[in-house]
């Protein structure tokens, strides 16, 4: 049976399964769960769909486990084009955070790293000795150890019962070193074409920083907010040039801007305002090259302006500004005409009582109040104006600082309710009344004959027949008679319909807008001293032959010519 023995001293994954490492393996199971899943699980009507997903899943799994970009792992390289991206890409610091705390050490002149030059070859010589060689103290002079070791053999002693053995020594090692001496050798050849400055070496790192000049070089004067727009008045206390941006939640500027301002100088932007956290950089950099920033944002920018809704009405900040020594804000409101008021209302009166509680249509008649701006401890008041704009002035201090402020309106509003007509019901009980009432009758008039046959009988045993006539008239008449009638009258309730007046109510209610706005120091002229003289640009001078032949002497070499 053969034995195999693994390294452990190689950094290299066990391949468990063809050329898939176990992570990789459990990263692929993963991925599969997942693109099964999604065949399964997705709330997707069409199967085509789910299984194009999955499909797409289980690709994008195989390339972040397999997939390498210069031998690194897809989800690094991604999490470095992340960094890349979201991360800062510019110094945010100081200048005196890039000063030096400590003077660099003094540079050695073309002539001490000449001097210094066989010393740090002979170190460097030294160095690739053997290191059972370095140990002694002294060795002896032996030419011929320079161009390699000699070509005899050595024996070594026997140990452990073993024959002995012979090695040869490495070749190729000495002859390096000879090249490398020849190489070294052919400097002094080149030394008179050189040209040498007058000036010492010095790195391109250690340049000469100019002392900072303390001091403001830009100034804030006026900062307005209206709207999705800022408005900003700058003012240069020295020559400098100026550099705006603004950005707007974005990592790229939303607007950009350069200028060019003197001493004193005045220039006005109006810059756009977006997102939830806005903010405005104002870099500069003056005569003498240093260079800074000005910036606005967080609670110095009073943005998004503040808005409150009231039953009565809607106020917002349509601007807010501050200029030297005082605080200027402008209070728009909308106010109704007619509101809904909640009224106790009384719908019937009398023999029963109802009250419901309604909601009635009122007309505001009457808007009245005040707004009052205050801050830091000052406040001051101006009247309120319906359905227009109310501005407040307020004075502050002068100084750089964020000034928290607050817009209250006080709302008073007179309603005057239309109430409907009030039912008002009346008892009435059971009772009987006789009354008597004259009527008056109209007989109406008649007339009729009536005649009729009768038979006589005589004695002589005759009869006789007679007719008999007569005729009855009645005339027309009216006749007056006094009649007494008994009237029964049931129990019951009688309504009545009574008109209201309208009533009047008053209306009061506070809308409160809370915001903050910055302010900066007043403005100061500063003059910069002037930029000592710098230095003066190195004289190439040319070695001539006397000069080139006492360096050689210096260093200890001899003149070839």
């Amino acid at each position: 049976m053969r034995e195999h023995e693994v390294p452990t001293h190689v950094q290299a994954e066990d391949r468990v399964l063809l050329w898939f490492t176990f992570p990789q393996i459990v990263a692929l199971t993963a991925v599969g769960a997942l693109a099964y899943g999604a065949t399964r699980v997705l709330p997707i009507g069409s199967s085509e769909l789910r299984l194009a997903i999955a499909v797409v899943l289980g690709l994008l799994g195989l390339a972040a486990v397999v997939g390498r970009i210069g031998g690194r792992r897809l989800p690094l390289v991604v999490a470095d084009l992340l960094r890349f991206r979201l991360g800062p890409r510019r110094y945010a610091g100081t200048q005196a955070e890039l000063l030096r705390r400590q003077a660099p050490p003094p540079t050695p002149t073309a002539a001490e790293r000449l001097r210094l030059l066989p010393r740090r070859v002979r170190r460097r010589l030294r160095r690739r000795r053997p290191r059972k060689a370095r140990r002694r103290e002294r060795r002896r002079v032996r030419p011929l150890g320079w161009f390699g070791r000699r070509w005899r053999t050595r024996r070594r002693k026997p140990r452990n019962g073993r024959p002995p053995t012979t090695r040869k020594p490495k070749r190729g090692t000495g002859w390096g070193i000879a090249l490398a001496i020849a190489a070294l050798a052919t400097v002094p050849i080149a030394v008179p074409p050189v040209a040498l400055a007058d000036e010492p070496w010095q790195d391109e790192i250690e340049f000469e920083m100019p002392a900072p000049v303390p001091g403001r070089r830009l100034f804030v004067e006026e900062l307005a907010v209206a709207g999705d727009r800022a408005t900003v008045s700058l003012r240069a206390a020295t020559d400098l040039e100026l550099q705006v941006r603004a950005f707007g939640g974005r990592r790229q500027p939303s607007f950009t801007a350069s200028a060019s301002l003197a001493q004193g100088e005045r220039v006005v932007y109006h810059l756009p305002l977006a997102g939830t956290a806005p903010s405005l950089a104002f870099a500069w950099e003056d005569a003498r090259g240093q260079a800074g920033a000005v910036t606005l944002k967080g609670p110095q920018l009073p943005y998004p302006l503040p808005v409150v809704e009231g039953e009565i009405c809607d106020a917002r900040v349509v601007s807010l500004s501050w200029k030297p020594n005082r605080i200027e804000g402008v209070l728009a409101a909308d106010c109704v005409a007619t509101i809904d008021a909640v009224v106790d209302l009384p719908t019937s009166d009398g023999h029963h009582v109802q009250r419901v509680t309604a909601v009635r249509e009122a007309e505001v008649t009457d808007i009245t109040g005040t707004v009052a701006l205050t801050g830091g401890g000052a406040r001051v008041s101006a009247s309120f104006v319906p359905n227009g704009e109310t501005k407040v002035r307020l004075p502050v201090t002068a100084g750089r600082t964020v000034h928290r402020v607050t817009l209250a309106a006080d709302v008073r509003a007179t309603l005057e309710i239309v109430l409907p007509p009030l039912i008002r019901l009346t008892h009435h009980p059971e009772r009987i009344e006789a009354r008597t009432e004259t009527v008056r009758l109209e007989r109406p008039g008649t007339s009729k004959t009536v005649s009729e046959t009768v038979t006589v009988t005589h004695a002589g045993g005759t009869t006789t027949q007679h007719t008999v006539a007569a005729n009855l008239e009645i005339p027309s008449k009216v006749v007056d008679r006094d009649v007494t009638l008994t009237i029964v009258h049931p129990e019951h309730v009688r309504a009545e319909v009574v008109e209201r007046e309208p009533i009047t109510r008053n209306q009061r209610e506070a809308l409160v807008l809370t915001l903050s706005v910055g302010s900066d120091a007043p403005y100061r002229v500063l003059n910069l001293p002037p930029l000592p003289p710098g230095p003066e640009p190195a004289a190439q001078t040319r070695l001539s032959d006397e000069q080139v032949h006492d360096l050689f002497t210096l260093l200890g070499w001899r003149w070839p010519w």
